[in-house]
């Protein structure tokens, strides 16, 4: 972990960005919070961002302010172009420094596809929650982790976020299980394999339970 790294876990937490309106689920209502994940989740972070790692995160908020503060080759991905402005506003009022953070706009599902395919060293899942969106963030996200890299996932309290995906990552053994709180978890992966492929590469899941013959 680099000097300061937890200092800045508590800077941003008692002077966070409000970026989201919580007062109602009207879009357009001005925001007045932040969605926030626990304090340990932002911790483990701080201890595998030293400057320069390259990050990707779907969701903005807390997070991306501490990316930036912590001089991480940054990428986010919302969908809502005032929570980029709110955010920028926000780092800029206090003399953070924004140039190594990209902040991209749209849909994660459309945003992440289109990206540079360039290696990453720790993913963070916290964007759209409905299923089956934080599994397509995945399977982009994280198959550019490289081997060693590390993936974290919030808000697996929610069955619409942890549904399949969860039972997936503790199944399959190029994933390993570095971390655990309430609402979060963080993996490893171990190897480059790509996530694109078929079933008979993964055996860890069990048998088949089908017979399947070939039409002639």
């Amino acid at each position: 972990m680099h000097d300061d790294a937890f200092d800045h876990v508590t800077r941003i937490l008692a002077d966070p960005p409000l970026v989201h309106p919580t007062a109602d689920a009207n879009p357009d209502a001005p925001p007045d919070g932040v969605w926030r994940t626990e304090q340990d989740c932002y911790e483990f972070m701080a201890r595998h961002c030293p400057p320069g790692t390259r990050t990707l995160e779907t969701g903005l908020g807390v997070s991306t302010a501490l990316f930036a503060l912590w001089k991480c080759e940054h990428t986010c991905v919302t969908p809502a172009r005032r929570e980029k402005e709110h955010l920028f506003a926000y780092l800029e009022s206090r003399a953070i420094d924004t140039s190594h953070l990209r902040i991209e706009v749209g849909p994660s599902q459309f945003v992440l596809p289109a990206l540079s395919r360039t290696p990453l060293d720790l993913v963070f899942i916290d964007g759209c929650h409905g299923f089956p969106v934080p599994i397509i963030d995945w399977f982009y996200a994280a198959q550019r982790l490289r081997p060693g890299g590390i993936l974290v996932m919030d808000n697996l309290n929610a069955p619409s976020v942890r549904l399949g995906l969860l039972d997936f990552l503790h199944a399959d053994p190029r994933w390993t299980l570095l971390a655990r709180g309430s609402w979060w978890a963080a993996w490893q992966r171990e190897t480059s394999d790509s996530l694109n492929e078929e079933w008979i590469t993964q055996p860890f899941l069990g048998p088949v339970t089908a017979t399947w013959e070939l039409a002639s």
